[in-house]
């Protein structure tokens, strides 16, 4: 099968060290690896080095050479700009098309997402092409037992069991990321599932269903290669900033008939927050690749000090003290989430040189 890391992200939830010109993906929380590395890492145990490929802007272009060395010259496919997950898929499946692997098996994986139960998600993924190798006719997507009752990821209703195969499921429904007493229902009822987003199609069908769905992002995509293969740069910048700016779920995921879900519990984090940090990279201690800290009378506290200086806390219990050249974020672990309106407040004061 082939595998397409899609690595365009810009997010800023983990401020003030993933800035927009350097995203989560790109970032050593303490693994001696990015993100993005390990995930690299998951797909050769997939797939052989020339069937990987990586979807990414093309301002984060030069950094994904960068830190991926052993990846194949032409194997980055870059959008001009960021317009959601629906235009970064579809193009990439274009592309593949446009090099004669229209009919193969290709997973899409998120560059920025940490597993604890890694062998059991290989083995799903591998599921995951047999699947659509079974049958090229239908798109297979991957949820996730809620073992908590998480607000911010969408849940999956499942239905009926696929014939032959082991927790593998239609969907009945697609729901919104929930309130708390909603999300504790569903944990509680047992037939939910989170939606981590990863999915596996032949191109051909992925494109010949979203244009069902979704015609005028595929009209717009189809423009967009054109002028890929006339070697006009402007061009294909002024068609991609044409396409609809949709994520995949709402283009293609929850108006298809045509899906299922391989279902496990994979130990998946998707890094949203600080305290998720804490929680997964922080119990050897704090990350100082060059520093130094000092704990007086402090607990439970989390540092990622990305510079030279001493960062010492007294009398501080529960915080996460992040660090940079021209960044300091102090919060309540339980607050982290906040760090949005941090940024928010960046750009309201137009401070984008702190972004």
């Amino acid at each position: 099968m082939n595998i397409v890391i899609v690595a365009g992200g810009g997010g800023t939830r983990l401020w003030p060290l993933s800035i927009r010109s350097l995203p989560k993906q790109f970032l050593d929380l303490g693994s001696g690896k990015t993100l993005i590395e390990h995930t690299y890492d998951r797909a050769l145990k997939l797939a052989d080095n020339e069937h990987i490929f990586v979807a990414t802007t093309k301002e984060h272009e030069a950094k994904t050479k960068e830190v991926l060395k052993n990846l194949p010259e032409g194997h980055i496919f870059t959008e001009p700009e960021r317009r959601e997950t629906g235009p970064a898929l579809a193009a990439a499946a274009m592309q593949l098309i446009m090099r004669g692997k229209g009919d193969e098996p290709t997973l899409f994986l998120w560059a920025d997402h940490v597993f604890t139960n890694e062998e059991v998600l290989l083995k799903d993924l591998a599921a995951m092409a047999q699947l659509v190798i079974e049958d090229a006719r239908r798109i297979v997507i991957i949820g996730h037992v809620p073992v908590t009752p998480e607000t911010g990821y969408g849940y999956m209703k499942m239905g009926k069991k696929v014939a032959g195969h082991d927790h593998t499921y239609a969907i009945d429904a697609f729901k919104e990321k929930p309130d708390f007493e909603t999300a504790q229902e569903y944990v509680t009822e047992g037939s939910y599932f989170w939606n981590m987003g990863y999915m596996c199609a032949t191109p051909n069908f992925f494109l010949e269903e979203l244009e069902v769905h979704t015609p005028e992002l595929v009209t717009g995509i189809k423009k967009f290669a054109q002028v890929l293969e006339e070697g006009s740069e402007q061009g294909a910048v002024d068609a991609y900033h044409g396409l609809p700016k949709i994520a995949i779920d709402y283009a293609l995921n929850e108006k298809t008939k045509k899906i299922i879900a391989v279902t496990g519990d994979y130990g998946w984090s998707d890094i949203g927050s600080w305290a998720v940090v804490k929680e997964l990279f922080g119990v050897n201690g704090d990350h100082m690749p060059k520093g130094h800290h000092i704990h007086v009378d402090s607990d439970d506290n989390y540092i990622y000090n990305a510079t030279s200086k001493v960062v010492s806390l007294i009398g501080i219990h529960n915080t996460v003290v992040v660090v940079t050249d021209n960044a300091v974020l102090i919060t309540d672990t339980d607050a982290s989430q906040k760090v949005k309106d941090v940024v928010k407040r960046i750009e309201e004061d137009n401070r984008e040189e702190y972004l």
